[in-house]
């Protein structure tokens, strides 16, 4: 069988396209391809080669040369109009090989700053790119209207300087210590009967949508949904809180929501425990405290405190006393079977994310004024968090659908961060607070109440730990356990 000759073949630099042998130096069109740049240089030893005869080896891609590249489809510019370009006996492959000649260079790009601009930005981009590779004509700059390089430099430096980096926070909101309150006095023990009496007349005596009430607005200034002045917002670099939980530096916010959600549900397991002397009082104060979860989660949307009641509620030394409940649907059916019906199911929907929570948010989307946010900042603040029942979620065995449900929430919710504003204003339009009322739902007097003005500088985990144990003893005094569980307690 007849070998086969490869014929070859190469064209000469001077014989290229006008717009090959003229682009604009340094253009922003760079190639992006596997194969080796060409130079001028490297065409002609090319070119003698096969001139001369020399036969190629059949391997290694080399069978013919490779052809020419394409001319730019990016704007060209015109060569200036000297002899010496026009008939120039090498070729220029500008959008290959940078032009030797920086006088030459920066006489052609005079006529576009936006070339010259991209290409500042290659030469100050090889300090941080691995590759040489360029992909400058793929970013989305902004043109610069200005013809002159200096005024365009400047107005840059004039829109940095105009954006402010966020602060990440370290520091807690909360300072109980610091805490001029008109109840306490300035050091107080934890847990001291007459500032418990005290707040049980407050809790009783005033109608649940008032405390409800109440207890959004302090919401909204710790998530930092009202009330946020620009130097907050500066610092947050957002505008809400609702977006600023969502990003890395949202930690310390994270806490800070952790710790009012915890210790709201603690002092409200402290007001049924702890500040009832019979079965008939505990049985009311169970009232009063569902009526008001039913206020915080139809009439006001107050996710956040609906969970941290709802989280009391199931806490085992309070679902263990049984005569209490008993009492509760006898003298109050209606409120037990709005508990029993709606408000479990529900809560237990909201936290798994389901879709029958999904619905029912989308239908009542203009009433939810503070999303539920214990999903997302326990999530994300896994070290934090140890006490029990603030990731109820995660016990299901669907548990990463879950998360997942979870996370996109939190993307909507960032989004909509204007709109849970603008809903908490209209349903606090008009809303005169009481000043007693409004101190005992902030965060720094719950903490004096329940741990005194010295163990609310302790450590949260050590804090909650003790308390549980606390409540647990409470619960034990109002309804004993019977004979032989005390025995197997014992054993």
């Amino acid at each position: 069988m007849p070998r086969l000759a490869y014929a070859t073949s190469s064209r000469h630099p001077s014989q290229l396209p006008e717009a090959e042998a003229h682009s604009c130096p340094s253009s922003p069109a760079f190639r992006t391809g596997s194969e080796p740049s060409l130079s001028p240089t490297v065409v002609q030893k090319v070119t003698s080669e096969s001139q001369a005869g020399e036969a190629l080896r059949g391997s290694d891609s080399q069978l013919c040369p490779k052809p020419p590249p394409k001319p730019s489809k990016a704007p060209l510019m015109k060569p200036p109009d000297s002899p010496s370009a026009s008939h120039s006996s090498e070729g220029h492959y500008c959008e290959l090989s940078p032009a030797r000649d920086p006088a030459a260079t920066k006489h052609l790009c005079q006529k576009n700053s936006y070339v010259e601009h991209l290409t500042q930005k290659e030469r100050g981009a090889h300090t941080f790119r691995n590759s040489d590779t360029s992909y400058l004509i793929l970013e989305d700059d902004p043109p610069m209207n200005s013809a002159d390089p200096l005024e365009a430099s400047t107005e840059m430096a004039e829109e940095d300087s105009i954006f402010s980096a966020p602060v990440f926070e370290t520091v807690s909101s909360f300072k109980p210590n610091d805490f001029e309150s008109k109840l306490l006095p300035p050091e107080n023990r934890p847990l001291e009967p007459s500032m418990l009496r005290r707040v049980k007349e407050l809790f009783t005596n005033n109608n649940p949508k008032i405390i409800a009430q109440h207890i959004l607005n302090m919401d909204c200034k710790v998530a930092r949904i009202l009330e946020v002045s620009e130097e907050t917002r500066r610092i947050m670099g957002v505008n809400s809180g609702l977006e600023l939980i969502t990003l890395p530096y949202g930690h310390q916010l994270r806490l800070d929501l952790i710790e009012r959600h915890n210790t709201m549900a603690i002092g409200i397991a402290v007001d049924i425990l702890g500040c009832t002397v019979n079965l008939e009082d505990r049985a009311a104060t169970l009232n009063r405290i569902i009526q008001v979860a039913v206020e915080l989660k139809d009439s006001l949307g107050d996710l956040y405190a609906f969970s941290a009641i709802m989280k009391a509620l199931e806490m085992p030394q309070v679902t263990r006393l049984e005569q209490t409940w008993t009492s509760l649907r006898h003298r109050y059916t209606q409120t037990a079977i709005t508990y029993e019906k709606q408000l479990k199911p529900f809560s237990k929907a909201l936290h798994e994310g389901q879709e029958e929570w999904n619905k029912t948010v989308s239908a009542q989307q203009n009433n939810v004024t503070v999303p539920l946010l214990m999903p997302l900042v326990t999530l994300m603040e896994r070290q934090a968090v140890t006490f029990e029942g603030t990731d109820l979620w995660e016990c299901n065995d669907q548990s990463s659908e879950i998360m997942l449900r979870h996370l996109a929430t939190a993307r909507q919710m960032a989004q909509n961060a204007g709109m849970y504003s603008s809903t908490a204003e209209r349903l606090l339009e008009g809303f005169q607070p009481d000043e007693e009322m409004s101190e005992i739902f902030k965060t720094e007097f719950q903490m004096r109440l329940l741990w005194g003005s010295k163990g609310a500088q302790v450590d949260q985990n050590e804090r909650y730990e003790k308390f549980s144990r606390i409540l647990t003893a409470l619960s034990r005094k109002l309804e004993p356990p019977p004979v032989k569980q005390i025995c197997r307690l014992q054993k």
